[in-house]
C-alpha cells in the first residue's frame, strides 16, 4: 500500500522528536553545563582582570616618580634644599605614595654612616623629613638599596615593616642613579618611593567572590600580602602553604603564578575546604599575582534548575508536536503536490508554467510566491547572463590589447645593439595583472654612452599601466635631450629630479614611482647612476661576492615637485655585472607567506652570475625568474617581477673612435 508524504512526514517528525526527546535532558545538562561554567570562567576572568586593572592604575604610575628624581641626579649631586622640594612635590602630586628617600653611596675613603639617606613622608600633620642612617638604620644592608644598586636597574621591593623609617607595612620602588659613562660609570645612590599596603590590603579584601569565595595577592617569591585566613598575609608563602597541606596542585600554580602566568584552573580551596575554581593574573608593575577563588556549588547552582526548566519544556514540545504535525502534514502536502509539478515543468525549461492559486497565506504561498520570483529572475539572470558574457569577453579583449601594447613599448630585442659587442645584456617583465606599472629601458646616448633604467609605479592595473608609459616615455625624452644638449652623458639625478617635476606636475591621483637609472661609459666601464627611492642593483664583481650598491634613501619620484637625487659613480672591469630588479623579485611570498628576501636574491645571484656556471645575461634572469616561482611553490604572484641584466664584456679595441 502506498503511503503518502503526509504519512511519512508525521512519522519521521515524531520518531525523530522522540530520540531527541529521549537524549534532551542529558544533552541538556551537560550543556547547560558547560556554557555556565564557560560563562563563570569569562566572568571570573574579567573580575580578575578589572581588579588587576584597578591596582595596576593605581601602582604604574609610581616608577616614573623616582626615576624622573634618578633622572635630575645623574652626574650632578643636589643640594639637600633642592632633594626635599622635589619630595614634598612628588607627594603632592602623587597620593599613592606615602614617603620617598635619596640615599647616596658613601665617597672613596668615607665611612658608610657618615651621610645619611634625606627621606621624607606623609603624617597627619603634613610631609616630615628624616635622616635615615646611623647604627639604628643601617638601609645600606636593606632590600630597597641593595637590591637596585647591585642589580643596577629599578626594582620592587618584597613586603616589609619599615622600623626606624615610617614604620608601617609598604612595599618600595627603587631607582639607582650613576655617576660618570663608560668603564668609569658607577651607582651613585638610589631612589625610592614607598607604597603603603593598607589600601591594597582592603581593596583585595572587599571584592566580592559569590558567597564564600574570596581573592589574596602574592609577591614574586610566592609570599602571601592579603589572604583571608587570620596570621597568613606576610607570614607565610604559597609553597610553604602548599608543603604544610601536601598539596602539589597549589605548588604548580604558585610556581605558574610567580612566572607571571594566567590560569583558570580547577582546586580545592585550603581556607574552605570547598572544591572549586582558581583564577589568577600577573601585576605587571611589580611582578605580583592576583588569585581569586570560586566555590563550584555555588558557581553551578544554576545548573540543576535550567536542566529541569529544559527538560519540561522539551517534553511539551514533543506532546505538542505530535498533536500539531499530521495535521500540518495533511494541509500542506496538497499545495506542495501542484508546485512539484509546476517546478518539474520549470526544470524541462518552461519559465512560463502556471503557479497554483493559493487562498493561504502561509509558507506553502510563501513558496509559491518564491517559484514565481525564480521564474522571473531566471528569465532575467539569462538575460544579464548573455549580456555580461558578452561584455566581458569584450574587456578580456580589451585588456589582451592593452598588455600587447604596453610590451610592445619595452624594448624585447637581444641584444639590443649586435654591432657593440662591449655588453651583455637580458630584461625580462612579468606583470602581476593583465597590465601592470612595471618597465625596463635601455638606449644609447651618442657613440659610446650606453643607459639603462628599471621602474615601479605604485598601484597595479590600467592606472599603473599608463603612468608607467608616461614616465618611460619621458626619461628617454629627457636622457636624449640632455645628451644633445651637453654632447656627453647624461647626468641621472638631474635627469630623475626633472621627471620629478613633469611626474608631480596635476598628480591628483598621488601615483609615484620608483626608479633606477644608469649610464654606461663602453670605453672605459664608468658607471653614472642615481635611484628615485628603488631597490639597490645587485653588484656582481668578477672572482667576489655579490652584493648590494649602497642606498642613499632618496625619495620617490612625482610624490611632489622639488625633489633632488645624487648622482654615483662606480667603474665596472671587464667580466663585472649588474643586476637591476623590482621588489616583485624580493618580495615575492610563498604559501607560509614567507618572503624570496634579499639574501636569498645575493646568494643566487653569486651561483648564477659566478665563472663557473657559464651563464650570460639572460640565463641570470631567466635562472632567477625560475628560482622565484619555484620559491612561490604555486602561492598568487601579487606583484610584477622586472629583472635586467648587464654585463661589462669591455671596450672592443679593433673598432675604431
Amino acid at each position: 500500500m502506498r503511503k503518502g508524504i503526509a504519512f511519512r512526514l508525521s512519522i519521521l517528525v515524531l520518531s525523530a522528536a522522540g530520540l531527541i526527546f529521549a537524549l534532551m535532558s542529558g544533552v541538556g545538562y551537560y550543556l547547560a553545563r558547560e556554557m555556565l561554567l564557560k560563562n563563570a570562567e569569562d566572568n571570573a576572568r574579567l573580575q580578575a582582570q578589572a581588579l588587576v586593572q584597578t591596582i595596576e592604575s593605581r601602582l604604574a604610575p609610581i616608577p616614573r616618580v623616582p626615576q624622573s628624581l634618578a633622572y635630575e641626579l645623574a652626574d650632578v649631586r643636589l643640594a639637600e634644599a633642592g632633594v626635599l622640594r622635589r619630595q614634598r612635590q612628588a607627594l603632592a602630586d602623587n597620593d599613592e605614595i606615602f614617603g620617598t628617600a635619596v640615599a647616596y653611596e658613601p665617597e672613596a675613603g668615607a665611612h658608610s654612616e657618615d651621610e645619611p639617606a634625606v627621606y621624607t613622608f606623609r603624617t597627619p600633620m603634613g610631609p616630615k623629613v628624616s635622616h635615615l642612617g646611623g647604627s639604628r638604620y643601617r638601609y645600606r644592608n636593606m632590600d630597597w638599596y641593595q637590591l637596585p644598586t647591585e642589580l643596577k636597574q629599578t626594582i620592587w621591593t618584597e613586603p616589609y615593616f619599615d622600623e626606624g623609617g615610617g614604620d608601617i607595612l609598604m612595599t618600595t620602588c627603587s631607582v639607582p642613579f650613576f655617576h660618570g659613562a663608560g668603564a668609569e660609570r658607577r651607582v651613585a645612590g638610589v631612589v625610592t618611593a614607598d607604597v603603603s599596603l593598607e589600601w591594597l590590603k582592603r581593596l583585595v579584601a572587599s571584592v566580592n567572590v559569590l558567597d564564600t569565595g574570596y581573592a589574596y595577592l602574592i609577591t614574586r617569591t610566592g609570599t602571601y600580602v592579603t589572604h583571608p585566613a587570620p596570621g597568613v598575609a606576610f607570614n607565610e608563602t604559597i609553597f610553604s602553604r602548599a608543603e604544610e597541606f601536601g598539596d602539589t596542585r597549589l605548588r604548580s600554580i604558585g610556581q605558574d603564578m610567580i612566572r607571571g602566568g594566567t590560569g583558570f584552573v580547577p582546586l580545592t580551596s585550603l581556607h574552605s575546604r570547598k572544591p572549586g575554581f582558581l583564577v589568577y593574573a600577573p601585576l605587571p608593575t611589580t611582578g605580583w599575582s592576583l588569585a581569586v577563588f570560586y566555590p563550584k556549588d555555588e558557581l553551578l547552582a544554576d545548573v540543576g534548575r535550567q536542566a529541569l526548566a529544559a527538560a519540561v519544556l522539551s517534553g511539551g514540545g514533543f506532546l505538542l508536536l505530535a498533536l500539531v504535525v499530521a495535521g500540518i502534514a495533511r494541509s500542506i502536502t496538497r499545495p506542495l503536490r501542484r508546485l512539484a509539478g509546476v517546478a518539474h515543468a520549470v526544470a524541462q525549461g518552461d519559465l512560463d508554467a502556471p503557479l497554483p492559486v493559493l487562498r493561504a497565506k502561509d509558507e506553502v504561498s510563501d513558496l509559491s510566491e518564491a517559484f514565481g520570483h525564480m521564474q522571473h529572475a531566471l528569465k532575467e539572470h539569462i538575460r544579464d547572463l548573455t549580456t555580461a558574457t558578452a561584455s566581458r569577453e569584450r574587456m578580456e579583449s580589451e585588456l589582451r590589447i592593452a598588455r600587447d601594447i604596453q610590451m610592445g613599448i619595452l624594448p624585447k630585442l637581444f641584444p639590443p645593439f649586435p654591432d657593440r659587442s662591449e655588453i651583455d645584456l637580458y630584461a625580462s617583465l612579468e606583470p602581476a595583472r593583465e597590465v601592470g606599472g612595471d618597465f625596463y629601458d635601455f638606449f644609447l646616448c651618442g657613440k659610446d654612452c650606453f643607459c639603462f633604467l628599471v621602474g615601479d609605479v605604485s598601484g597595479k592595473g590600467v592606472p599603473a599601466a599608463f603612468y608607467m608609459a608616461v614616465a618611460k616615455t619621458l626619461i628617454k625624452a629627457l636622457a636624449d635631450s640632455a645628451c644633445q644638449q651637453s654632447g656627453g652623458a647624461p647626468d641621472p639625478g638631474d635627469i630623475l629630479a626633472r621627471a620629478n617635476e613633469d611626474l608631480a606636475q596635476d598628480n591628483d591621483s598621488c601615483m609615484f614611482v620608483t626608479i633606477f637609472l644608469a649610464t654606461l661609459d663602453m670605453r672605459d666601464g664608468q658607471v653614472r647612476y642615481a635611484s628615485a627611492g628603488h631597490n639597490p642593483p645587485v653588484l656582481m664583481r668578477k672572482g667576489e661576492a655579490p652584493l648590494l650598491l649602497p642606498s642613499r634613501q632618496d625619495p620617490v619620484a612625482g610624490a611632489m615637485p622639488g625633489m633632488t637625487f645624487e648622482t654615483d659613480t662606480l667603474r665596472l672591469a671587464p667580466g663585472d655585472a649588474l643586476l637591476l630588479y623590482t621588489d616583485g623579485v624580493t618580495e615575492a611570498m610563498n604559501p607560509a607567506e614567507q618572503f624570496f628576501g634579499d639574501a636569498r636574491l645575493l646568494k643566487l645571484a653569486g651561483e648564477l652570475a659566478g665563472p663557473s656556471s657559464g651563464l650570460d645575461a639572460k640565463g641570470v634572469c631567466m635562472g632567477l625568474g625560475a628560482a622565484v616561482h619555484d620559491f612561490a611553490n604555486g602561492a598568487e604572484q601579487s606583484d610584477d617581477i622586472t629583472m635586467l641584466a648587464l654585463r661589462y664584456v669591455g671596450a672592443d679595441k679593433n673598432q675604431g673612435s
